[in-house]
C-alpha cells in the first residue's frame, strides 16, 4: 500500500509550488516560460484525474466504423485521420453521421483536458 500522493496531487503541488513559490524568484524574461510549464502541468492533472471514458467511447466509434471490415484493432485512429483527408465518408450518410461524432467526442476530450474553460464559458460541462 502506497501512502504517497498520487499522481494528479503531485501534480497540483508541483504546479502550485512553481506558480506561488518559484514563480516570484525567476527572472521576468522567463515568467512566460515557467507559466507555460504551469499550464502543461494543469493538463497532465486532467489527464490523469479524467481516466479513459471519452478514450473508450472514441475507440467503440472507430471498431463500429472499421472492425467489421476485416480491420485490426490497432491503428484505427490512423485509418479514420487518413479516410476524413480522402473523403472516404461522405459517400454514406450512416458512416458520415459516425464519422463527424467521432470528431465531436475527440473534440471534447481533448479541450476537456487541454482547456476546460473554454467548455465551461460555451456551455458544456
Amino acid at each position: 500500500m502506497n501512502d504517497l500522493p498520487a499522481g494528479p496531487a503531485l501534480l497540483a503541488l508541483a504546479r502550485e509550488v512553481l506558480l506561488r513559490d518559484l514563480l516570484p524568484l525567476l527572472p521576468q524574461a522567463v515568467h512566460l516560460d515557467a507559466r507555460l510549464i504551469a499550464n502543461s502541468i494543469a493538463i497532465a492533472e486532467r489527464e490523469a484525474v479524467s481516466g479513459e471514458p471519452p478514450a473508450m467511447r472514441v475507440r467503440d466509434g472507430l471498431k463500429r466504423l472499421y472492425c467489421g471490415k476485416g480491420e485490426e484493432k490497432t491503428g484505427l485512429l490512423s485509418r479514420f485521420a487518413q479516410d476524413l483527408r480522402r473523403g472516404s465518408f461522405e459517400t454514406s450518410e450512416p458512416q458520415d453521421r459516425e464519422a463527424r461524432e467521432i470528431m465531436w467526442r475527440l473534440t471534447i476530450a481533448k479541450l476537456r483536458n487541454a482547456n476546460p474553460r473554454f467548455l465551461s464559458a460555451n456551455g458544456f460541462s
